[in-house]
């Protein structure tokens, strides 16, 4: 994953926003535009750091980015919840005023 985003930063219509606590960043996530449409990416914070806001505050930052851009449409990814479980990333993204469209499955390739 950390490749993966790293390699989104610096390239047209990517934004990427963190959180830092002192000198050292405990928040991520990015933000892809493209014409009427920003999709959220890689939303993540180190363990130690959560619950305190900061997915929130990125999420609010990456909203407003999108508005200010021009984006009718702004979509974003997270895992569901089982029976019993609880995804933290979905209640912000719910909060934040996400609505869930549908569920897919999640397909891993191994070579």
């Amino acid at each position: 994953m950390i490749d993966m985003a790293a390699s989104c930063v610096g390239r047209p219509d990517w934004r990427q926003y963190a959180v830092w606590e002192g000198e050292r960043i405990i928040a991520v996530g990015s933000l892809y535009l493209h014409g009427g449409c920003a999709d959220m990416f890689g939303g993540a914070t180190l363990p130690e750091a959560r619950g305190r806001g900061a997915q929130s505050a990125l999420l609010t930052a990456r909203i407003r980015a999108a508005r200010d851009a021009g984006c009718r449409w702004l979509v974003a990814e997270t895992g569901t919840e089982g029976s019993g479980e609880h995804n933290t990333s979905l209640h912000n993204m719910l909060r934040a005023g996400f609505e869930r469209l549908y569920e897919r499955v999640t397909w891993v390739w191994r070579g």
